[in-house]
């Protein structure tokens, strides 16, 4: 009855300030929307992997990779050590070979691109694959795959009994293959996520001689550990089992075992070879920084806005006590109020998420729908925040009026007393919050900015990128002469992606290079800079055998004094010891994230030319239809697939985008919730003043002085606070930037601007509040005097 009786009086009270209570609602609604999204999305990335079965017993090989004051860490694993391994280490239990690849699959009667997985048969024990329909028995027969449900239905391929078949195509001819199995789609928080899964038999009738090579890491193995061994054992026999590599002999190799459920997380080894994208843990980090951050405030308003609101309820206070009730009584009273506008502002925030949930998906590169709100363990962490909230909210009004003096009250006294210490520390610590967020944002701006516009020493502007493997050099030629009788292409160039290798000079030291095939026109089309000798000739037959252009970090990393016309000791397969005929300017390649590695350019035919460069004077759909015609003239049924390369620049820094959407409205946010605060804060100081406000006037104050005055008992906390956020903001992004080679510097202009920003919004929410009470008639606050 007592419990029903704080809820009657605490829905009272509400009605009654409801344009205070409403504007604390919603500022308390919107960070609690903003930290359960930033609860959703930090859980989901920390479930990854997390639900197998088998999970906690599932490791995949590492490599470390020592030579000299340099180390190399990766994941991996060559064929050879997916059969070998298992073969001769009992304590492996269960193993399989993981690797992605893709085929054209016809669907009705046009082919289309689909990437598929290869593994072994102990694959679909060890991560509990649940069959809807057959089963892949002891596939090892190369023309059989197993498909995902959603793939199955994409496909066209029925879900009935009996074996079902579909047609892939290598280009030159078709294949049909039997479908021995459909299962459910695997869930979207796995790093193991293949949509069609072919035997590893498969791979290896294609590649015989790969199967043979220890340190050709080229996939990856999921071994399954006996529970009652360990990791460290079985990666000591692991290094037992390997055999001396001559190739490998003046490099320390360590092999290793990383969990399965380190996978999504873990920065130090990369993903690829079937694994799907790493977790970021800068996004992460983000995400909850501003998730509790945006939570940490809006409880703050609470708190401020509460004690505004109970001021015209001291009387109330006193009279209780006077009727003898205790202050734990008084104490349960305002947190089941506070309960009541956390749960009021629980409901709202659910609405809240919907609307922003689309938003944030697309900015965290995640497929959440609606349906997750009402997941069993999200909505254990809404409820979950719905306590925090109402204990951060409501303890320090309870408690403050719960003490507040029976006398006091009694005699109509609505000053609070005492300095605000918390109070004042309370707002610091919002527009300290604010600064960091709004300096951090900035930051990151600027450094995307950077990124995008700095002179990469290449031109991607009006260039479009084809991908087409191309193998015979007559097709090659005849596919770039057609592209360039095209109006407005003014040069078409066909290259490779840059592969990594080892370089030995004449005095055996060991320097890691890039290396790249290209044609005589990549240069030109590009518009790479060359700073000495000259470019490739097609007339010069030596250049296709024997010559190499290299960059400006190869001549410098090998100090090498007039390298035109010098032989280098550049060894891959067939291409040995080639001459240098030009060097050109460095050019980033890559990410700005790092530095520009030495590179090497080559004719011979040793890697595969898929990149096709096409520059226009001008390019639009009506262009990408003639090339898309050309394309299917030569390589149908294969589809066309083509990116500008500007886009290829913009998508290197997709997570910078990212993370730099979630700042910003992350610091909007944050921003809008302080001066929610500020408001709460500064509405409870002036109506405890009305009477010091009106008498001022009386006595001839003007509006502007009384502003000014109130302005500077405000100023210093605002300016306190943005000083102390600005001050870790420049460490922990001055820390952030060190991630890039090339990167702005911390400025006065970000700092000042922020100060800017933050005290300019505070000022004006000062004023509004002050605004009131200069236009309020002094003789209504004065008529008891």
């Amino acid at each position: 009855m007592l419990i029903k009786n704080y809820f009657k009086i605490g829905m009272r009270f509400l009605w009654k300030t409801r344009g205070y209570s409403s504007l604390n609602i919603l500022g308390l609604a919107l960070g609690i929307a903003i930290c359960w999204l930033a609860y959703i999305f930090v859980s989901d990335e920390n479930s990854f992997d997390g639900f197998y079965a088998n999970g906690d017993h599932i490791y995949r090989p590492t490599a470390t990779m020592s030579s000299g004051d340099r180390t190399d860490r990766f994941a991996g694993s060559s064929y050879i050590m997916g059969e070998e391994f298992p073969s001769q280490i009992p304590e492996i239990i269960k193993s399989s070979r993981f690797k992605n690849a893709s085929t054209l699959v016809k669907v009705k009667d046009a082919f289309q691109q689909e990437s598929f997985h290869y593994a072994d048969r102990d694959f679909f024990e060890m991560f509990s694959v649940d069959f809807i329909i057959g089963n892949p028995g002891d596939f090892i027969d190369p023309l059989s795959i197993v498909v995902s449900e959603t793939t199955a239905d994409r496909l066209g391929i029925e879900k009935a009994s009996g074996q079902q078949e579909i047609t892939i195509s290598s280009g030159e001819e078709d294949q049909t293959l039997k479908v021995v199995g459909i299962y459910k789609d695997f869930p979207l928080n796995t790093s193991v996520r293949p949509q069609i899964i072919f035997p590893f038999s498969s791979w290896a009738s294609e590649n015989e001689r790969r199967t043979k090579v220890w340190f050709d890491i080229n996939m990856n193995s999921f071994f399954q550990i006996d529970p009652n061994s360990s990791a460290e054992v079985v990666e000591q026999k692991m290094n037992d089992v390997f055999p001396e590599d001559p190739e490998l002999e003046e490099v320390e190799v360590r092999l290793g075992l990383q969990p399965l459920t380190d996978m999504h997380l873990n920065p130090e080894f990369g993903t690829g070879n079937g694994i799907a994208a790493r977790g970021d843990n800068q996004l992460i980090t983000i995400v909850t920084i501003i998730g509790i951050f945006c939570l940490l405030i809006a409880c703050v308003n609470y708190a401020n806005f509460a004690v505004g609101n109970y001021i015209i309820r001291l009387k109330e206070v006193a009279l209780r006590k006077v009727f003898g009730a205790e202050k734990t009584s008084v104490f349960k009273q305002f947190v089941a109020e506070a309960f009541i506008s956390a749960f009021l502002a629980f409901v709202l925030s659910i609405i809240f998420m919907a609307l922003m949930l689309p938003g944030f998906a697309e900015y965290a590169d995640k497929t959440y729908t609606l349906d997750i709100i009402f997941n069993s363990e999200v909505l254990f962490g809404g409820l979950l925040i719905l306590v925090v909230v109402t204990l951060l909210s409501g303890i320090y009004p309870a408690l403050l009026l719960s003490r507040y003096k029976t006398i006091n009250g009694l005699k109509g006294k609505s000053k609070l007393g005492g300095r605000n210490y918390l109070a004042k520390g309370l707002i610091t610590l919002q527009f300290a919050i604010s600064a960091f967020l709004i300096a951090g944002m900035l930051t990151m701006n600027g450094q995307l900015s950077f990124l995008l516009n700095h002179d990469l020493g290449y031109s991607g502007e009006k260039v479009v990128r084809v991908f087409r493997p191309i193998t015979d050099t007559q097709t090659k030629e005849s596919f770039k002469n057609d592209l360039l009788a095209i109006s407005g292409v003014e040069d078409v160039t066909i290259a490779s992606g840059f592969n990594g290798t080892n370089y030995k000079d004449q005095n055996d030291v060991r320097v890691d290079v890039r290396h790249a095939r290209i044609d005589p026109d990549y240069i030109k089309t590009m518009g790479i800079e060359l700073v000495a000798g000259r470019s490739f000739d097609k007339e010069i037959s030596t250049d296709i055998t024997g010559a190499v252009i290299v960059n400006e970090a190869f001549i410098e990393k090998t100090k090498l004094e007039n390298p035109i016309g010098k032989q280098i000791y550049f060894n891959y397969g067939e291409f040995q010891k080639p001459t240098i005929v030009g060097v050109v300017k460095n050019f980033n390649f890559e990410s700005l994230r790092s530095g520009v590695d030495p590179l090497v350019m080559w004719m011979g035919d040793r890697l595969l030319t898929y990149n096709t460069y096409i520059k226009f004077s001008g390019v639009n759909q009506d262009k990408i239809a003639e090339i898309e015609a050309i394309h299917d003239r030569y390589f149908s049924p294969y589809p066309f697939s083509y990116r500008f390369v500007e886009d290829d620049i913009a998508n290197r820094y997709a997570l910078e985008a990212s993370i730099r959407k979630i700042a910003q409205v992350g610091s909007a946010a944050a921003i809008f919730l302080s001066c929610l605060g500020l408001m709460g804060f500064v509405g409870n100081q002036i109506r405890q003043q009305m009477k010091d406000v009106s008498v001022r006037k009386v006595v001839g104050a003007s509006g502007k002085q009384i502003f000014g005055l109130y302005l500077s008992k405000y100023i210093w906390l605002l300016l306190i606070g943005t000083v102390v956020g600005l001050a870790i903001a420049i460490s922990v992004m001055t820390d952030w930037l060190n991630n890039y080679t090339y990167k702005i510097d911390f400025g006065w202009t970000i700092g000042a601007t922020a100060v800017i920003a933050v005290l300019s919004v505070a000022v004006l929410t000062v004023f509004s509040q002050l605004y009131r009470a200069l236009k309020a008639n002094p003789i209504t606050y004065l008529k008891e005097e």
